[in-house]
């Protein structure tokens, strides 16, 4: 071979290398080496709520994966109430649809059981979430106490209009000991509180992102009436009216940690 070959040959074998080692390596930075790097953004807004499931709140905001797909397997929080340092455990129950679907000519928002999601590598998702405690231990217990007042309604409601049932019935002592039980319970007092929402995603990523918020004396008000529309609700739809829930909007922020 002349010395032209042998250099158009060694040129021509690299070439042929590279093309194969070049998408190898790029293979393996991206699969085991490059990390994705998970954001969350608060929309700045979140749902209380207090009803038959006991407390728990909804949170709007996205999340992004930089540089690397990655799957989102759990959303939790944890809610502390600053006055006294009492916590709230909550961990996603359901992920809302931001999109309306048109249902026999009719708009409404769907609803979807909460399970792992995934963000593609450079983009954000919805994480419009509902977060809701996962043992539903106040929920149990309110709800039983519900089912202990329905006889009495039963006793009340054949001879009686709304405006008599719900007077006889507010001011019976079985309602006022399951009032009172309920509200040793009921986590929404007046004062700041902060949030600490926890993802989980990849094999074993997990990161905490701090955010606070304030309960004005009016939305405590509001969802202190939440005890008794819980109470009443079956009473109404004896009657067939609509419970009045109250589930106030508050804006949430970032929270600095002290270093």
């Amino acid at each position: 071979m002349t010395k032209y070959e042998i250099i158009s040959t060694v040129i021509s074998t690299t070439a042929l290398a590279l093309s194969i080692l070049i998408p190898l390596l790029q293979w393996i930075w991206r699969k085991w080496i490059i990390t994705e790097k998970v954001k969350y953004y608060s929309t700045s807004q979140a749902n209380l709520f207090f009803n038959q499931s006991g407390a728990y709140m909804r949170i709007y905001g996205i999340v992004e994966s930089e540089r690397k797909s990655t799957t989102i397997k759990k959303l939790k929080i944890i809610v502390t109430r600053k006055r006294d340092d009492q916590k709230l455990n909550l961990t996603w129950s359901y992920l809302i649809s931001p999109v309306s679907q048109n249902m026999l000519g009719n708009y409404i928002q769907t609803l979807e059981v909460a399970h792992p999601f995934r963000v593609e590598a450079d983009s954000i998702a919805c994480a419009f979430v509902e977060y809701s405690d996962f043992s539903d231990s106040s929920g149990i217990k309110i709800r039983s106490l519900c089912a202990n007042l329905a006889s009495e309604i039963q006793e009340i409601t054949p001879d009686s209009n709304y405006d008599q049932a719900i007077k006889r019935f507010s001011n019976s002592s079985n309602y006022l000991g399951a009032k009172s039980q309920i509200a040793n319970d009921f986590f929404w007092e007046a004062g700041k509180y902060a949030v600490d929402i926890v993802v989980e995603y990849g094999k074993r990523g997990t990161k905490s992102f701090p955010y606070e918020f304030s309960i004005s004396e009016k939305d405590y008000f509001d969802l202190q009436k939440n005890i008794d529309e819980i109470l009443i609700a079956q009473l109404k739809s004896h009657y067939g009216i609509r419970p009045n829930f109250h589930s106030p909007m508050i804006e949430i922020s970032e929270r600095k940690i002290d270093i």
